[in-house]
């Protein structure tokens, strides 16, 4: 089966976007056991972390997002915090991504930043979350 890692705006933006955005349609297909998703307790913070905001709190109640991540958490292959002994990208905060991909045997990154995206030779690459539900055969 296919494994990606979302990163934070992915998941953050599949929870407020339209049903037929690609980041909404990627969070229904974990859901639905399209794919295994790759995450770990960092990831899940940061997810938190994020629908705490402001911008996400006005579209996205508490307890709608207690439940999202409780979800996640539950049908995700959780891995330990990755441990990170050298910098891969421009912004080292995201080389945890990298290690909990390559620690989760995930196919890809999806994510929207461009520092994973525009890093010639990431392996695993970073991907758009439209290419991933193309690769899916979703859209």
């Amino acid at each position: 089966m296919t494994r990606f890692v979302l990163d934070t705006s992915v998941l953050l933006s599949g929870v407020v976007s339209a049903s037929m955005s690609p980041p909404a349609v990627l969070l229904a297909a974990a859901r639905a056991g399209t794919f295994d998703l790759v995450a770990c307790p960092r990831l899940f913070m940061e997810f938190d972390r994020g629908l705490a905001k402001p911008y996400f709190r006005s579209r996205y109640d508490a307890g709608q997002a207690l439940a999202t991540v409780a979800s996640l958490q539950q049908l995700a292959i959780t891995l330990p915090d990755p441990l990170v002994v050298s910098s891969v990208l421009r912004d080292p905060t995201d080389d945890y991504l990298v290690a909990l991909a390559r620690a989760g045997r995930a196919e890809a990154i999806v994510s929207g930043d461009a520092d994973l995206l525009d890093h010639d030779g990431l392996h695993p690459p970073a991907i758009h979350a439209r290419a991933a539900c193309e690769l899916l055969g979703l859209l």
